[in-house]
């Protein structure tokens, strides 16, 4: 019945309405037609309307289709009493006629054997016959109390009588020989939906209950699980109950259990089955933080009944968390034997390591009803609490607020606010109380001005004693030097300076260091003063901290030492004018000279002007600020990292930092080299031994270089002089070079500070000229004194 045609609702509805006036020669059969048409058309759910209409138009043409459809319809609905009594009557006849085909064959199986071995040898119609035969013998008419007992079996995961779990496809079936109707078969698909999510739910916890790898907070997801199946239970105790009084006939028909019934009764279990099925699913691989997180984020339903339902989940759930919480927070504890809190512990971490090593913030492991911020300060709460009773030895004070704080107070889930103020009190009173140790009984501020003092060279007149004393000293090789005269020296200058009346722990711990040593090396590369720190404000200075002010003393020595030769130039430049000035012949070059040593000084000052106040006192002020604040409302955490800032602000602007300043520190070490190499000396000592020969020289013959008595002399002379001349104009131009150099490069760097400095260094814009006369490569001697 393939149509041809369009499909043409409209074209069909006009086809009928005219065989029928056509057929009852009247309107009334057309205008009920047309009006159950448009009943039809107004129908959402039938899709198929021409198919229909298509299909009836054509059973109308054929004749002869009352028994057909008769047929069609009665198969698996009413049966047609005469035709089912006929074939109950004729089925014997038939069946020992097909037999007689097959004698081989025993009686129980000879059916299935026509069907399979000598199906094609029979006639059709007893083939017909055989088969209709089989299909009515295996058709089972049940009752519903039989059908209600088995579903009461099925809720409780066990097989019945006509429905049995298949484990193929993982769900229950329904036996195929049951004689029962489209609709109940349904209702039984729908009511054993109850017991295959009791199965999976029972069959989880069977195997985790008793499992100590899912950790305290899976047995407590189990034991939630397990509360409500217990509950679960109580209910399938009262259907059981209803049943076996309506089985044994002890209940009014009309108030009996039935199926529809009982898939309203069940629904509130069906959809607590469902979420615990769900979480099931979810939860098989999480553990501790991160299975509370899994359970927390369905709280975000749209369903109250939900909501309420996973809320009383996770505060069963949560309970063995709250509590590893309450003892990490009020004692300092952490009892957590399979690893479920955020927080880590390392045993094998030394006492001196606690803050940094010894415990670690796992983000992973943290519930999502705990923001960060809340998390970091539990994590801080614990460390400080451990810090207090190991580091600074004042466990009397931990026993004591914990068992104040948590006697009265139980966490638990479901009161956020009143969590985190709770952790917000003890964050404050706990971190106040470590910082005022450390500031009081460990003296930690005078600990950080003793470093700038002593390492930064805060502390300008025992640097300076020390520098006078030392000098001498230093300038011998460096395996000529021993420690022990290095620290007698040491404590000399403290008791010539007015480091004499710091705290006398700051100056024990000040001590000398010597550097390692190469060949080649005098005093000044391998000495350094150093600063010894122990537990607990090592947790501050670090050993990282400490190089780092180490390496910041090695560079203001250094700059200090360039200071220090060329003062003592500067001096001896001044003592000697007079007489140097006498020799006409060289007060060119001694002019030069010192114009050179005040170009050097001025550089040197504007440097260490710039790096001891601008950048380590602003520094110092910052971090003398976010102490104060600290104070009231910060941690040790906040004091570290206001310490470290500090300490990278000062070798970043002292292009000690990164590598990106390796640039400027090696430009810096060439002009203070090019500094340390510029020593007139040489021009000194020689103008002083021609003022000598001067002097016993007759008045007439005072010139140099014409004496008629000593010309070879002279001759020499010029030729001795003539080295040193060119040494000097060399440092002089290699010098003014490299400072140009400096001056561009930091013109155009980002930090403002740093282009501040090129200004300092070139205020009246002398090297600019330099740069523009020279083609920025000042060549050694074409200039020895400037414009």
């Amino acid at each position: 019945m393939t149509p041809s045609v369009v499909s043409d609702e409209l074209h069909v509805s006009d086809l009928i309405k005219k065989k029928l006036a056509r057929e009852h020669k009247s309107s009334a059969k057309a205008l009920r037609f047309a009006n159950l048409f448009s009943k039809l058309q107004s129908q959402t759910t039938i899709t198929r309307k021409w198919s229909i209409l298509y299909f009836l138009l054509s059973l109308s043409d054929q004749s002869n289709i009352s028994e057909p459809i008769e047929q069609a319809f009665s198969y698996r609905g009413l049966q047609n009493l005469s035709n089912f009594r006929n074939i109950e009557t004729n089925k014997q006849p038939y069946e020992e006629e097909a037999n007689r085909f097959i004698p081989n064959v025993p009686s129980s199986s000879k059916v299935s054997t026509i069907k399979v071995s000598k199906e094609e040898e029979l006639p059709p119609r007893i083939i017909l016959i055989k088969q209709l035969a089989e299909f009515e013998n295996s058709n089972i008419e049940v009752s519903e109390e039989m059908l209600l007992r088995d579903i009461v079996f099925i809720f409780q995961g066990i097989n019945g009588q006509f429905i049995k779990y298949n484990e193929e496809s993982l769900s229950y079936i329904i036996d195929p020989k049951l004689d029962i109707n489209r609709t109940t078969r349904d209702l039984l698909h729908r009511l054993t939906e109850l017991g295959w999510l009791y199965k999976r739910v029972n069959e989880f916890v069977s195997l985790n209950v008793n499992d100590p790898s899912i950790g305290l907070v899976g047995q407590a997801f189990c034991s939630a699980l397990q509360r409500e199946l217990t509950e679960y239970y109580k209910f399938i105790a009262v259907l059981e109950a209803q049943v076996t009084k309506q089985v044994k006939g002890q209940q009014i028909p009309s108030q009996g259990l039935t199926l529809k019934r009982l898939l309203v009764w069940t629904q509130e279990s069906l959809l607590k089955l469902r979420i615990m099925s769900v979480l099931v699913d979810c939860c098989k691989k999480q553990r501790g933080g991160a299975l509370v997180s899994t359970i927390y984020n369905y709280t975000n339903h749209g369903d109250p009944f939900i909501q309420q339902f996973i809320n009383n989940t996770l505060e069963e759930v949560s309970r063995p968390f709250f509590e590893m919480l309450q003892r990490w927070i009020y004692e300092g504890e952490l009892e957590d034997p399979f690893e479920e809190f955020f927080v880590a512990c390392d045993p094998n971490v030394l006492e001196e390591n606690l803050w940094q090593l010894k415990y670690e913030y796992r983000q992973n492991m943290q519930p999502t009803f705990i923001s960060t911020l809340l998390a970091k300060k539990i994590f801080s709460i614990g460390k400080s609490l451990n810090f207090i009773r190991y580091s600074c030895h004042d466990s009397d004070w931990v026993v004591t607020n914990g068992k104040a704080k948590g006697a009265d107070k139980m966490l638990k889930y479901g009161d956020i606010i009143a969590l985190e103020s709770s952790i917000d009190a003890t964050y404050t009173a706990t971190s106040q109380r470590l910082l005022n140790i450390l500031f009081t009984k460990y003296k930690l501020e005078k600990h950080l001005t003793a470093l700038k003092q002593y390492l930064l060279l805060g502390q300008g007149d025992f640097i300076q004693h020390l520098m006078f004393q030392l000098g001498p000293g230093l300038s011998k090789p460096s395996n000529t030097l021993y420690r022990h005269n290095l620290t007698g020296t040491l404590e000399a200058a403290i008791r010539a300076s007015n480091a004499q009346y710091d705290d006398p722990d700051i100056l024990r711990r000040l001590d000398v260091r010597l550097l390692e040593v190469s060949s080649g090396d005098i005093g000044w590369d391998v000495f350094s003063l150093d600063y010894h720190v122990d537990s607990p404000i090592n947790t501050i200075f670090t050993p990282q901290e400490m190089q780092r002010y180490l390496k910041l003393f090695n560079f203001l020595w250094r700059l200090k030492r360039v200071e220090h030769d060329l003062s003592s130039a500067w001096r001896r430049n001044t003592t000697s004018a007079r007489s140097l000035y006498q020799i006409k012949e060289i007060k060119k070059e001694v002019n030069a000279s010192r114009l050179v040593c005040s170009e050097m000084i001025h550089f040197v000052y504007q440097l260490q002007y710039y790096i001891l106040f601008e950048v380590i006192e602003c520094s110092w002020d910052e971090l003398v600020t976010e102490i104060e604040i600290g104070k009231k409302s910060g941690d040790l955490d906040s004091l570290i990292e206001a310490h470290n800032k500090y300490l990278t602000n000062v070798t970043t602007k002292c292009f000690l930092g990164t590598s990106n300043n390796q640039n400027y520190l090696s430009r810096l070490l060439k002009i203070i080299g090019h500094i340390l190499q510029y020593k007139n000396d040489e021009l000194h000592n020689f103008a002083l031994k021609e003022t000598s020969i001067d002097s016993y020289t007759p008045k007439t013959e005072r010139i140099w270089g014409y004496s008629n008595l000593n010309k070879s002399s002279n001759q020499n002379v010029r030729e001795n002089f003539k080295p040193i001349k060119e040494r000097l104009e060399e440092v002089a131009g290699l010098f003014k070079g490299e400072v140009v150099n400096l001056l561009t490069t930091l013109s155009h760097h980002h930090d403002t500070d740093l282009r501040f400095l090129s200004v300092r260094l070139d205020f009246n814009e002398f090297y600019q000229e330099v740069s523009k006369n020279n083609g920025n490569n000042v060549n050694s001697g074409k200039r020895m004194g400037g414009n």
